[in-house]
């Protein structure tokens, strides 16, 4: 899999300036998610691995002190070979392993999907050591988690990184589906993959406007305690282009709509 090394900078992985604010971050990796994820990039093979070193990138700046960590060792080393720490700050965080950070508060960076998913985890800490967690489906951002019963035993805080097309909202999922005008005329089918590996065929009816949004019951989170939600399609309705008020003029000609 994909890593970030000390030779990458993390601030042109994310097309920024190292004085971006941490909003600017957030629009930024959105931007990017959108434009590399895999689902967009069909049969490109290395949409992947700019996707995965996109999430790397994000989890670090957009952490304080992780930012504040990297922006010291950018200016002020240049190791050969890199502290042993710098494993750990640029370690991966889209596999089966997932990275511990930020000190005594254990908390660990996972995607919406494996969020959403659920399953085993083995996290890595800074000193080296592993530790096996078995997350729940469904589990929320900030959701916290002892890796055993023993009292002593290490808290976990799972961060969920921002995904590039769903945003959960309680037990349901928000999606933006961009159509043209002419789409929301006349209404349209689309298909898009959701969070869980599936796909999901999006009805879209006639006549259309700005702001409708669709409903797919239990389509949304699932989870082992509750009832699955729902998917939540908000429409965002793009100008007309030149060539589809053309089409559109001269149906209406035909229909007798319009003189001609």
């Amino acid at each position: 899999m994909p890593r970030l090394t000390i030779a990458d900078d993390l601030y042109a992985v994310m097309e920024i300036h190292s004085s971006a604010s941490a909003e600017e971050i957030k629009i930024a990796y959105r931007r990017l998610a959108q434009l590399h994820h895999p689902d967009r990039n069909p049969g490109d093979p290395k949409a992947e691995e700019r996707f995965k070193r996109l999430q790397q990138a994000y989890s670090i700046l957009s952490d304080p002190g992780r930012r504040s960590a990297y922006d010291q060792l950018r200016v002020d080393l240049n190791p050969d070979p890199p502290p042993a720490f710098m494993d750990d700050l640029f370690s991966s965080i889209g596999g089966f392993f997932e990275e511990l950070f930020g000190g005594r508060e254990n908390v660990v960076n996972i995607t919406l999907e494996r969020a959403l998913q659920g399953g085993p985890v083995m996290i890595r800490g800074k000193d080296g050591s592993l530790t096996r967690i078995i997350l729940p489906r469904g589990a929320k951002n900030k959701f916290r988690l002892r890796a055993s019963d023993d009292p002593d035993a290490r808290i976990f805080t799972f961060k969920v990184l921002p995904h590039p097309v769903f945003t959960r909202k309680g037990r349901s999922l928000l999606m933006e589906l961009s159509l043209n005008g002419l789409e929301a005329l006349l209404g349209c089918t689309r298909s898009v993959r959701d969070p869980y590996g599936s796909t999901v065929t999006i009805d879209v009816p006639p006549n259309s406007a700005p702001g409708t949004r669709l409903r797919l019951r239990g389509y949304g989170v699932q989870s082992d305690s509750r009832q699955t939600g729902d998917l939540l399609i908000d429409l965002k309705i793009l100008p007309l282009s030149q060539a589809h008020r053309e089409t559109l003029y001269q149906a209406a000609q035909k229909a007798g709509l319009i003189a001609w």
